[in-house]
């Protein structure tokens, strides 16, 4: 396990393999995984085996409220987190989907667009679409690369084709 010890403009984050974790003031664990997801884009070998799911979930809430509270350090944390794995892997691709079990998708896409103000935008682009179900349920999901990725243009074309296929039919 490797920690991570920073000022205190963020928390100070635990990394284990691809789970990094930090716990927040009001009682909050955090957990940002990085899920390898080689089948996303397995008509794409050349990147395929690079990218993976960012997952950012509530592990433990100890906190007494239902929905976490607004902390002005989460935010900060996540995308030094985020930067901490992408120095480590820089031809990482990351694939948010936003989770609909609640149906409050559309919020969390929101709560993730206002954290992505504090990565580094000259370093990452990020790009958005969705993903309908035959259900009429509709997933808000972001690409996240480095600018600096080689392939970025035809990740970015391959995610499109992605999504254009899963909203096919629907």
């Amino acid at each position: 396990m490797k920690s991570e010890e920073h000022p205190s403009s963020i928390y100070n984050f635990t990394q284990v393999d691809n789970i990094y974790s930090f716990d927040t003031r009001s009682l909050i664990r955090y957990e940002i995984i990085f899920r390898p997801t080689p089948y996303l884009f397995a008509d794409e070998p050349l990147f395929s085996s690079f990218t993976y799911e960012l997952i950012i979930k509530v592990a433990q809430n100890n906190s007494g409220y239902k929905n976490p509270p607004y902390d002005m350090l989460v935010a900060p944390t996540i995308a030094a987190i985020f930067t901490h794995f992408y120095d480590n892997a820089p031809t990482t691709i990351c694939i948010y989907i936003c989770d609909s079990s609640d149906g409050r998708q559309e919020l969390r896409q929101a709560r993730f667009d206002r954290w992505f103000e504090y990565f580094d935008k000259d370093d990452y682009t990020k790009v958005d679409d969705s993903i309908r179900e035959s259900d009429g349920t509709t997933y808000p999901v972001s690409l996240i690369v480095k600018q600096a990725n080689f392939y970025r243009v035809a990740i970015v074309l391959a995610f499109f084709d992605l999504t254009s296929h899963y909203n096919k039919d629907k």
